[in-house]
């Protein structure tokens, strides 16, 4: 018989529900003997697949359940490795998209409680609120909820963008990484679908944000940790307020939170993308210099946040020679 820490689940699967009173008896089961196997933590996802009707206590015990095995039990203790990045994903994703909200809700509280965890894993979780954006499906746009408020494509909700901002503060751990440019990629194809499109204040003020730090670290600046270059921002939701008044708002702290880099931070920088890449096992791919900052100011035109961070970053003496401000122009934009 196939079992979970001596309870049957067979029971749970032939009626296709789980009820508070199982998920009692797991968590006693689990309580009486902590380790996790392998085998128990696969037929807990699959309980979570096979039985759509779930008590309200039964999402929480799976996310402490799945979450304590993928960080405390599997070694090293609260890092993701790139050996557990893979298994995560292959038990999670069908056809590169994960199956269900409850298993999402999953994947982003473990990235939420690692220390550290392979980039892969956070482009992953990246990609798939990308596709609910862009394509309008995936687990994060099953047709009601809060999630699918604007849930057609080429739109984008608080919830949203909230995700988005958790995803990649999480990244790094309290390190002082950059946003790299597979992150920024996956920002700026979401900001190409959703321009114009309405999008809320809250995007604005994250995507601000991510271009501002990506540009600024591409400057010499010594970023701050991400939880600081991407905490939420009270946005400016008046309908008067110009786009170039909302980036400027968001932006309003960039004296404060960066800084010119020195050479020993350089250093320190560098040694600590390599501890990520050490303790993970999955290599951070090396970026071409400057790669954003050139693309915006080539030929490519700016959308207008882009343009706007620019402006704004010009304006303030951040980016640019003295007395060589980049002034107008920017992708047809005017300063």
């Amino acid at each position: 018989m196939r079992v979970v820490k001596s309870v049957a689940v067979e029971d749970f699967e032939f009626r296709g529900s789980i009820k508070g009173s199982d998920v009692t008896r797991l968590k006693k089961a689990f309580a009486e003997d902590p380790h996790i196997r392998e085998n128990e933590a696969e037929t807990l996802l699959r309980l979570n697949r096979s039985c759509p009707i779930q008590a309200p206590t039964w999402s929480e015990f799976l996310v402490d359940a799945i979450a304590d095995y993928i960080l405390n039990q599997s070694g090293p203790e609260g890092y993701i490795t790139v050996e557990k990045s893979r298994w995560l994903i292959a038990k999670l994703a069908s056809e590169g998209w994960i199956a269900n909200r409850a298993e999402f809700d999953l994947l982003v509280a473990i990235l939420g409680r690692a220390r550290w965890f392979p980039l892969s894993l956070a482009t992953f979780a990246l990609e798939q609120v990308a596709g609910a954006v862009v394509h309008g499906f995936g687990p994060l746009r099953p047709g009601q909820g809060p999630l699918a408020a604007q849930g057609v494509p080429g739109t984008i909700g608080e919830a949203e963008v909230a995700l988005i901002r958790v995803i990649l503060q999480a990244f790094g751990g309290d390190s002082a990484l950059p946003l790299t440019q597979s992150e920024a990629e996956i920002l700026i194809g979401v900001n190409k679908v959703v321009a114009g499109r309405n999008a809320p204040p809250a995007w604005t003020d994250l995507f601000a944000k991510a271009v501002a730090n990506v540009i600024l670290a591409e400057n010499g600046y010594a970023v701050p940790p991400r939880q600081v270059a991407l905490r939420p921002w009270t946005a400016v939701d008046d309908p008067q307020t110009t786009l170039e008044e909302q980036v400027a708002a968001s932006l309003a702290h960039l004296r404060y939170d960066y800084h010119t880099q020195s050479s020993e931070e350089r250093a320190l920088a560098r040694l600590e993308r390599q501890r990520i890449e050490i303790v993970t096992g999955e290599e951070i791919a090396a970026e071409e210099g400057g790669w954003l900052t050139e693309r915006l100011l080539s030929s490519h035109r700016p959308s207008a946040i882009e343009s706007a961070v620019l402006v704004h970053l010009d304006r303030e003496c951040l980016i640019g020679e003295p007395g060589r401000r980049l002034g107008v122009g920017l992708g047809g934009y005017a300063a």
